[in-house]
């Protein structure tokens, strides 16, 4: 049974000597399987974020079914947002990390849920809170240059909606998304 806490090269590893399917027969398998596990991983050992605090946002996310929805799922992200080394991890993720629209069905080929958790993790952040809204502008004006059918538009839509209120600086981003989807 492996360690608890692995770090990036032990689920790389893990990961290339793995069947396709996946049994899950030790406890938090299925976390190291996670699509967004290893690239967090990666992220926090580039910005010295301990494995045992990022492996937790891991384990959050790999529990998840979908994207966020309302209020209560967005601010399940607020304990992470509250942790320095975490929301630098995130930053550091969203830098490289999001969907390659110009593939076909790239949403097959990277964890969706996971990027909307950590883009919901950074828009409810107070530390950095300038670099968390740059990466959100990029994320945002990235999509809508990229999105030409507006599939995500949308979901990234409703994150900047729905958490507006406690957040107003997220509304410019909503009204910019909004604008774009009706062109």
């Amino acid at each position: 049974m492996p360690k608890k806490i692995p770090t990036a090269e032990e689920i790389r590893e893990y990961l290339k000597n793995t069947q396709t399917v996946i049994s899950f027969t030790f406890p938090n398998e299925a976390v190291w399987c996670n699509k967004t596990t290893l690239p967090l991983l990666e992220a926090a050992e580039a910005v010295g974020t301990p494995n045992e605090e990022i492996w937790e946002l891991c384990k959050k996310i790999a529990s998840m079914s979908h994207a966020p929805l309302n209020l209560k799922e967005y601010e399940r992200m607020l304990p992470f947002a509250q942790k320095n080394g975490t929301v630098d991890a995130v930053l550091k993720l969203l830098e490289n990390y999001g969907p390659d629209f110009s593939k076909n069905e790239w949403y097959y080929f990277y964890d969706i849920i996971g990027f909307y958790y950590c883009v919901a993790l950074i828009s409810q952040s107070d530390y950095r809170k300038e670099d968390c809204e740059a990466r959100l502008w990029t994320i945002v004006d990235s999509f809508i240059k990229n999105d030409t059918e507006n599939h995500s538009l949308y979901v990234l839509l409703r994150n900047m909606s729905v958490l507006q209120k406690k957040r107003p600086s997220l509304a410019p981003m909503r009204e910019k998304l909004e604008a774009a989807i009706k062109s």
